[in-house]
């Protein structure tokens, strides 16, 4: 709760644009993605909310036929007030963006004034925490929400991705081993079947899209994916594939930092360092894991992260930043390693893109991310012409992950892609 004066304050600067010069940068061209156009934008997430309840851990997906909502909050880490708005984008099912007007898939005027925000409270870092409930579209499809500073379209802040589902379709899936004898031990195999009832459909292998996501992650997207039967007479169509068209690598369970309690060190930080002006946190030295025997320590949340305060105050507004440096002892590869996880939306950027260095005789890939108290996972990607993504990871098939099956439709005619059909699972049922 604000006191009086800064409500007072803060309603002044909602009505007139801030004195105070803002960091900008004009004529951004908007990428539609998830995407950070600046250096000041903070940790950044798109959550569901059900009955008054915030979902942390659950996917940017929310149904067009029931009273969930979607609930952008993003850090600026600045003490200088924006003002902000925002803007829905729909898209295709290739996220490129439809030609849809607005008034065909809003029943608002597609200009919305972010007003829900506060300060930060007794940090190092100051941030402005900022909310916005996204109204939800009146079509299902993929959306994109855009932040702007002044409401000015070129001058983006940042932009994020969202799903609106309106099932029509009924799926079936199973993971199985890999059919592809020498991918046994480390792939997934997703297969699948959809009823599409009383759709509209012409030509099923064209109308009908879907997409498999492995952990929410789009870069690894697979959406190229024909039917192996079709009985077009019963509105049925089967995915089954005897090849690695629908395979994904099982990975490793995921590496993690609680990072929770800037106190003192967390499990997986090797300390916690607060000069007055920044906070410092270096984890402790990772090593490789492709070698290792597949053993499943704890139950993961498959790359998430949460925002979480343990130390006195325990309000996310008390949650401060830290400089967090990601180390992996190693020799030099060839090829580029990166950090990711959802915390950064599995994007290989500079940021995530770590450096080799030899320290005392210690050879290491290293990179240092600003991240908020919380509890984050996740895993050490290598991008190479010779050698796998998860060379320092391994791959196994008995690693637990969660896969969504998306079915876009496209009826005869028409220039929008619906979501028509939405699931998701684990690898590793309970």
């Amino acid at each position: 709760m604000k006191n009086l004066a800064i409500i007072t304050i803060s309603f002044l600067l909602v009505q007139c644009e801030p004195v105070i010069p803002q960091q900008s940068s004009t004529n951004k061209k908007i990428i539609f993605d998830n995407y950070d156009y600046e250096d000041f934008v903070g940790i950044t997430k798109v959550v569901p909310v059900e009955n008054g309840q915030i979902k942390a851990i659950e996917n940017q997906v929310v149904s067009l036929n029931d009273n969930g909502q979607l609930l952008l909050t993003f850090d600026l880490l600045t003490d200088q007030f924006e003002n902000l708005s925002a803007k829905i984008y729909h898209c295709n099912k290739d996220w490129t963006k439809s030609r849809l007007r607005d008034m065909e898939f809003l029943s608002q005027i597609n200009n919305y004034r972010i007003t829900d925000f506060d300060y930060s409270v007794n940090t190092v870092q100051p941030y402005i925490n900022y909310r916005f409930t996204i109204p939800k579209p009146i079509l299902s499809g993929n959306y994109i929400v855009a932040v702007f500073r002044r409401a000015n379209p070129d001058d983006v802040i940042l932009t994020r991705r969202f799903l609106v589902v309106d099932s029509k379709t009924t799926i079936n899936h199973k993971v199985r081993v890999s059919t592809t004898i020498a991918k046994r031990e480390e792939n997934h195999q997703i297969e699948f079947s959809l009823n599409y009832g009383n759709l509209q459909v012409n030509a099923p292998a064209q109308d009908i899209s879907p997409v498999i996501l492995q952990n929410h992650n789009w870069s690894t997207a697979n959406a190229s994916i024909p039917p192996t039967l079709m009985r077009v007479n019963e509105g049925y169509l089967e995915y089954r594939h005897l090849d690695l068209k629908t395979n994904f690598y099982g990975w490793n369970e995921f590496r993690f930092a609680d990072l929770r309690t800037l106190n003192v060190s967390g499990r997986n930080v090797g300390k916690i360092v607060n000069t007055g002006t920044k906070i410092i946190a270096p984890l402790k030295l990772d090593g490789s894991r492709q070698n290792t025997t597949y053993t499943q320590n704890f139950q993961d949340i498959n790359g998430n992260f949460i925002i979480q305060n343990n130390d006195p105050g325990e309000s996310t507004l008390n949650a401060d930043y830290a400089d967090v440096t990601f180390a992996l002892k190693s020799d030099p590869i060839d090829g580029d390693v990166y950090v990711l996880g959802r915390y950064n939306n599995w994007q290989m950027t500079d940021l995530n893109k770590m450096k080799y260095t030899n320290q005392n005789g210690l050879g290491r890939y290293q990179t240092t991310i600003p991240l908020k108290q919380g509890y984050y996972e996740y895993l050490y990607y290598v991008e190479s012409n010779e050698l796998p993504p998860h060379y320092f990871e391994g791959s196994h098939f008995q690693a637990e992950n969660v896969y969504e099956i998306l079915v876009y439709y496209r009826k005869p005619g028409n220039i929008n892609d619906e979501l028509v059909g939405y699931k998701r699972f684990r690898s590793i049922e309970n």
